[in-house]
């Protein structure tokens, strides 16, 4: 899978450009708030459907300006395909697929995918089950198009079912008369993601405990755990043996949506005890453990986005991921134009602005 040509309009501080990428290593240099995230950023959207940086729409927009839109031309193994998004001032949002509007964002995402790799992302083995429930979402929901459906679906019923324990103590009565019909939602839905889940982590453990052997010559041994699976039934028993605890927290209190993944390292948590460089090696190996279970699942590479990250690793680890990505599309935001003349032998774009310079 390789990009072409993306085009922005009004999106963050970019008014207005065309960026064409190589097939290898890309890379988009510049000093900070200049528009490098901004860039990476619109192209995840294409991939997923949302950003990893905020979950606010109307942040996307240029200021001043009616919306906002990214334009994505890609290749895959069948042709040149086109995805754009498009976000109004007032709200809407506008998605179409080779120039077809596109009324599901079901149908919009997993037909470009990417792997995105930030430095807040380095943090996603010591810091809380969120960010690694955000992991397998942003895989899966690429990949499978069941995963998503059963995601959207438990996490609207999740919406219906906390605005309702919220106003319990004013009005119990909506919650007795629909928040077991809400409970039967989630649960149902709730045994299709952790499946789901349980498969993709036994498969991205292996590879994450092969690149480690390699990257540790053996001397470390890590493990990843996904510990949820459940039936449907056993979810409703579970949401039923909750009730008392949700109605005085006024929230729903059990379900995927608390859901984590344990990583051990040589048999003992590695939020607690591994160092920091270890934790970061654990999350370099997730990332390129995602790329290559895509690739597996998918017959070819994803596009890999790092940004910024390079600059939070030492020699050891840049080494290690860049060798990694051979043979792969890849682009790369970094500050200072002699990193990017090191890390790069393909394209070379100055940023500035919201401007995008090819240098070679």
């Amino acid at each position: 899978m390789i990009i072409k040509r993306v085009s922005y309009q009004n999106f963050r501080n970019i008014e207005k450009a065309d960026i064409e990428f190589s097939s290898g290593m890309n890379l988009l240099f510049g000093d900070n708030a200049q528009g490098k995230t901004n860039a990476i950023e619109g192209i995840y959207l294409c991939a997923r459907g949302r950003s990893h940086r905020t979950a606010k729409e109307k942040d996307y927009i240029l200021h001043g300006a009616e919306f906002a839109g990214v334009k994505l031309e890609f290749e895959d193994q069948r042709r040149r395909q086109q995805l754009e998004v498009r976000y109004m001032k007032n709200g809407h949002k506008f998605c179409k697929k080779n120039g077809v509007p596109v009324k599901k964002m079901s149908e919009f995402i997993g037909n470009f995918r990417a792997v995105i790799f930030c430095p807040e992302y380095l943090a996603v083995v010591r810091d809380g089950p969120a960010g690694r429930r955000a992991f397998m979402d942003s895989a899966l929901s690429q990949l499978d198009s069941t995963y998503l459906a059963a995601l959207q679906k438990y996490s609207a019923a999740l919406v219906q079912r906390n605005k309702l324990l919220a106003n319990y103590r004013f009005d119990p009565k909506p919650f007795e008369l629909t928040g077991e019909l809400w409970a039967a939602q989630m649960a149902q839905s709730a045994e299709i993601i952790s499946k789901k889940r349980a498969q993709y982590m036994e498969e991205i453990a292996k590879e994450v405990k092969a690149l480690f052997h390699e990257m540790t010559a053996g001397a470390e041994v890590p493990e990843l755990l996904y510990k949820s699976l459940k039936t449907e039934e056993e979810y409703m028993a579970q949401i039923a043996a909750a009730k008392e605890r949700e109605i005085k927290n006024g929230c729903c209190l059990v379900g995927v949506h608390k859901d984590d993944v344990e990583i051990l390292l040589d048999g003992r948590p590695a939020r607690i005890f591994a160092s920091q460089g270890q934790q970061r090696s654990l999350a370099v190996a997730m990332k390129l453990a995602e790329g290559a279970v895509c690739a597996r699942h998918t017959g070819e590479d994803p596009v890999f986005l790092l940004d910024d990250v390079l600059s939070e690793l030492d020699d050891k680890r840049k080494r290690f991921v860049l060798s990694g990505l051979k043979n792969k599309q890849v682009l790369i935001t970094c500050c200072d134009e002699r990193d990017a003349e090191r890390i790069a032998e393909g394209r070379v774009i100055r940023v500035e602005k919201g401007q995008y310079q090819t240098l070679r």
